[in-house]
């Protein structure tokens, strides 16, 4: 689900976009090329009430008028402007269209998509769209999270590729008012791309949703997301950098943007999302995938050193088919800094 930064949130000059050529295809008068979002018309097994114009994100399906991306040098404020670091403003018209959650439900364009609940029946049978697994705790709302941070294992490639799209993230959202989801991502084929990039996303307030500039990076790697804060008062920080970095090719991808008020006290350390799923073959070969070296700080932490929360995370699996043989695993201990999500 203002006015500018009271105090600068520090850029990234290393951003390095991918640059796509060839194929474009059109939506709603306009021609989207490669780079942007992967089209719902080329993903299997999509819910028929999914319009095939639409793109593929990690919080459902979306117009392509209404996926925004912001450059490394530009912030995105609450009143839905654009500033740039130069002081130059821009903006994006209103989203004129309804968006789908993962399982094809319309929603209202203020709407956000709620979680599947840990007993809900897959919505189509054999296929996965949507949450898998994850990882999750919920902080004292007066004393919300302020940043987390965590590293990433790159997978191996699926063995398969049919044009699904596989999505890995940490994340924070407002459990009592759920207006947005901020997360550095690591996706395969996420831009049309048969391939795996890393980009910084926040979704989906006033139906738009926004990402930085895409990243292609290798498996084997291991990449670095940081979501910070800046002008805290209370229980919301005003002000968000999200940052997913390749630190093996010093490649950074930030996104600046509002919290749009948010406490943000829901905490993900570990999440698998996929879309097109009717095979575990269309999964990463590698099997897993490790979140390392998780940190989460409160706005009011234990001691004056700023010490990271530690908590017992709660691993969730929606119930999927296909049945991969999903596992959520806190090691070695239940509040543990590592997750490993398995299939």
């Amino acid at each position: 689900m203002a006015v500018p930064f009271a105090r600068p949130v520090a850029r990234f000059a290393i951003v390095l976009a991918i640059a796509f050529a060839g194929t474009a295809f059109a939506a709603g008068g306009r021609t989207y090329a490669l780079g942007e979002p992967t089209g719902v018309a080329t993903v299997p097994h999509v819910p028929a009430s999914v319009p095939r114009d639409y793109v593929v994100t990690p919080n459902g399906f979306f117009h392509p008028s209404c996926v925004h991306r912001i450059g490394a040098d530009e912030t995105l404020m609450r009143d839905g402007r654009v500033v740039r670091s130069d002081g130059s403003v821009r903006r994006v018209d209103p989203c004129a269209y309804p968006h789908y959650a993962a399982d094809g439900t319309r929603l209202a364009r203020d709407a956000v998509p709620a979680l599947p609940a840990a007993g809900a029946r897959p919505s189509t049978p054999e296929v996965i769209n949507g949450w898998v697994a994850y990882a999750s705790y919920v902080l004292p709302r007066e004393n919300a999270a302020r940043y987390i941070a965590a590293n990433m294992s790159v997978p191996d490639e699926p063995t398969i590729d049919s044009g699904q799209v596989d999505y890995f993230f940490p994340g924070l959202e407002d459990l009592e008012n759920v207006q947005t989801i901020v997360q550095p991502v690591l996706g395969w084929n996420a831009f049309n791309d048969s391939g795996w990039t890393m980009a910084s996303w926040n979704c989906c307030l006033d139906g738009e949703t926004w990402h930085s500039d895409p990243v292609a990076v290798t498996a084997g790697s291991t990449l670095y997301g940081r979501i910070t804060s800046a002008s805290c008062d209370g229980n919301v920080c005003d002000d968000w950098s999200i940052l997913t970095r390749d630190p093996v090719n010093d490649h950074d991808t930030v996104l600046n943007t509002s919290g749009y008020g948010q406490a943000f006290d829901w905490v993900f350390g570990a999440v698998l999302e996929a879309y097109g799923i009717s095979q575990c073959g269309e999964l990463p070969a590698t099997g897993s995938i490790e979140f390392s070296r998780i940190a989460v700080l409160a706005l009011r932490p234990p001691s004056a050193g700023g010490i990271a929360q530690r908590q017992d995370w709660d691993p969730t699996i929606v119930p999927s088919a296909p049945n991969c043989g999903y596992a959520v695993t806190p090691h070695p201990d239940p509040d543990s800094p590592q997750i490993t999500i398995s299939y």
